[in-house]
This record gives structure tokens, sequence and C-alpha cells, in this order.
């Protein structure tokens, strides 16, 4: 009997670790959730922009802030805490939903948003009606003049506008915008030089007895007449004003394009040493200026604006 006990229990142990692969059961793997990753959204639509002009003149409200780019991430260059009156000089530009117009005139120039249908932070200036100007000298865009005094260059068309730099006398200078009339005078937008590079900004143009500037003479014109030179012989004596800032300039020849021996600044004295001659537009005198070793040509200015204040010979006149 032994021996069939033996047999029967390793049958059972047999059948116990024979199981069907259908019996056995595994743990439910957990779910994965579904990740949606949302489409890149495009660039805002902005609203049509307003009807603004270059150079048009318009009105900040306050609180708005002034970007070096057309972007609310662009670094902030000015902002206002009171309403002003600006310049438009460059957009408009769509970012952000918003339209952008680039300013200028009191402070850096950037870039601000005109905002939305409903609330808009810029608005149209009024016209100056103050303003009476003169017939505009005949200069044209895209060529040059030159300055026939020191004048300032400003920001913008307005003699309460930033001055970039100041400008010396005889200077020629390209002319790309203009006549805008501001202060009763007109203003014309011009390129020069400053620190080594170019820079853009305005210049008056002075009044019909008075200008600071001058169109170059037509090639068939080079010939410039001169107004009747005031009478001042050899040995009269008489000494440098001007009202513009700029030193007069002694040459070596009656020329605007001879050498400069020294600038001269007001009330330096002279002697008149021979008779005027008439080049570029200018009667021209032979001088030797007083108390010093210098001689040369010193231009008279002109009728409205004499550069010679007389010591002697009272009968000198215009």
């Amino acid at each position: 009997m032994r021996p069939m006990l033996a047999l029967f229990t390793l049958l059972a142990l047999l059948v116990a670790l024979i199981v069907p692969a259908a019996a056995q059961t595994f743990p439910t793997p957990t779910p994965v959730p579904t990740v949606l990753i949302p489409a890149t959204p495009t660039e805002a639509a902005c609203a049509e922009p307003l009807l603004f002009a270059i150079g048009q003149r318009v009105v900040l409200t306050p609180g708005v802030n002034v970007r070096n780019l057309p972007s609310l991430s662009g670094g902030v260059v000015n902002y206002y805490t009171e309403e002003v009156v600006l310049r438009i000089t460059d957009g408009p530009s769509c970012a952000n939903g918003y339209n952008w117009w680039r300013v200028a005139g009191v402070g850096n120039p950037g870039w601000v948003v005109e905002g939305r249908p409903g609330r808009y932070f810029l608005a149209p200036a009024a016209p100056l009606v103050d303003s009476v100007c003169f017939e505009p000298l005949n200069l044209t865009i895209g060529g040059t003049t030159r300055l026939i005094t020191g004048v300032r260059v400003r920001e913008n068309p307005d003699a309460r506008a930033r001055v970039l730099t100041v400008m010396l006398i005889d200077e020629m200078v390209n002319v790309i915008g203009g006549p805008v009339c501001a202060n009763d005078i007109n203003w014309w937008q011009v390129r020069v030089p400053f620190d080594g590079t170019l820079i853009e900004g305005w210049v008056a143009e002075g009044f019909p007895d008075n200008y600071w500037l001058e169109a170059p003479a037509p090639a068939a014109a080079q010939a410039v007449s001169c107004a009747r030179a005031l009478r001042l012989p050899p040995g009269a004596r008489a000494a440098v004003t001007y009202s513009d800032g700029v030193p007069r300039r002694l040459r070596a020849a009656p020329s605007l394009s001879a050498e400069v021996i020294a600038p001269l600044i007001n009330n330096v004295a002279f002697e008149i040493t021979g008779a005027p001659v008439c080049a570029d537009g200018y009667n021209w005198f032979p001088v030797r200026v007083l108390g010093a070793d210098l001689s040369g040509w010193l231009a008279e200015g002109r009728p409205g604006n004499y550069w010679f204040n007389i010591i002697s010979e009272t009968d000198a006149v215009g």
C-alpha cells in the first residue's frame, strides 16, 4: 500500500503545479491620459489703423509707454505724465493686436500704441492756425542748400523743439523734406553730419530780409551779383558783430571756399586795407585785425544783417 500512496501523492502535487494559462490573473495597467497640445496661436489681428500721416501732429494720452520697438516687449524709452503734442515719424505697424506709431517731439522718440476702437490713446492735434509764413524759398527736395549763417538743427519744425546740433556758416546740407510753416517761419528737413554719422532734423529758413538758407545757384548763373558795398575806404575801422552765436571767418581770399585763417568773435576790431570785391554773393573787404598779426578777407554780410560794426567813417551806408 505504501508504494500506491506515494504515487498518489506525487500525482496530486503535479496537478496542483500545472495551472491553465487562462486561470492566471495579472494586475490591470493604469490607463495613460491623453494630453492634447493646442496649436500655437497666430498673431492677433489689428483693427483698421487711424488715418495718420507721416509728419502729422498728434496728442498722446498721458500714461502710455513709449518703446524702442513696435512691440509690448520693446524697451521703454519715454513716458509722459501729462498730455503732450508729438509728431508722427513712422507707422503704422501691427503687433500684439495693436497698431503702433513712431512719434517724436519731447524727449526720446519711440513707438506707441494707438489703442483700440472705443479707447484710443492718440488723437489728431489742432492745426497751427497762428502761423502765417512768407512764400518759402525755392529749395529742391533731394537737393542741397547752403547755410548763410549758423543755424540750429531741431528735432521738429518748432522754435521750442530740442536742438540736435548747431551748423556753422557756409555749410552745405541735404534737403530731405519741407517746407512746414510754424512760428511764422518756414522750416526745412535736412540731413547733416554729426559726430561721424548723419542725423536728420529741421532748420528755419529765415525771413526775406534776413535769410539763413540759400539754394545753390544754377550752373548757368554762377556769377552772383552783390548788393552795393558799404562805403569803407582804406583806413576805416570796424568791429565784428553777429547775433547767431557763430564767429565770422577771416579767409585767405574773397571766396567762401578759401582757406580760413581765423574765426573772429564779436567786437574784434579790424582796419580796412583795400577796396571790396564781390564773390559768392558777398562783398569782401581786405582787412587787418588790430592788435594781432592777422590779415585776410572778411565778408560784410548783407543789407539787414551786416557783420561790420562801424567804428570810424560815419558816412558809411549800405
